[in-house]
């Protein structure tokens, strides 16, 4: 079976990196982390910069994987020494390790920089939300994409 590099524990891994390291000193559960990512990517859809993914019609699909997806790269993160998971009242949170920083400023592509000012908009503006917070904010975004998908479809169905 042949992985796609989009998407993979490595791509994944340097996000979720990013978006600890600009959340530093704050730690993040998983269920922020998938939120953010997913605002990281689709910035524009919540009213920020550009996103870094196009707008495809089934994006809000990319939700039911990201968990996932997400889980392995901190996987990666953790055995390199990266991010430092720890048990909190409201469960497993996650915190950039002192390396992380260090190993961020690494990256010098254009890509990275995008990165990097998308987890600086998204992480400012969501960090201070609760779960349900979030989920209500990404909620209202997947309901236009629905509203979307459904126009898109109609309109595949006439040609």
């Amino acid at each position: 079976m042949m992985l796609s590099p989009l998407n993979g524990p490595l791509e994944t891994a340097v996000r979720v990196l990013t978006l600890l390291a600009e959340a530093y000193p704050d730690s993040l559960g998983l269920n922020q982390l998938v939120l953010l990512d997913h605002g990281l990517l689709h910035s524009e859809d919540l009213g920020g910069p550009p996103s870094l993914h196009p707008p495809v019609p089934i994006r809000s699909s990319e939700l039911g994987v990201k968990r996932q997806q997400l889980t392995h790269g901190l996987e990666v993160l953790t055995r390199v020494d990266l991010v430092e998971m720890g048990a909190v009242a409201g469960g497993i949170h996650f915190i950039a390790a002192e390396g992380a920083h260090p190993f961020l400023s690494l990256l010098e592509t254009s890509y990275a920089r995008a990165l990097a000012e998308r987890a600086r908009w998204v992480v400012g503006r969501f960090r201070g939300l609760s779960d349900e917070e979030l989920r209500s904010a990404i909620r209202e975004v997947s309901g236009r994409w629905a509203e979307e998908f459904e126009n898109f479809a109609g309109e595949e169905q006439h040609t």
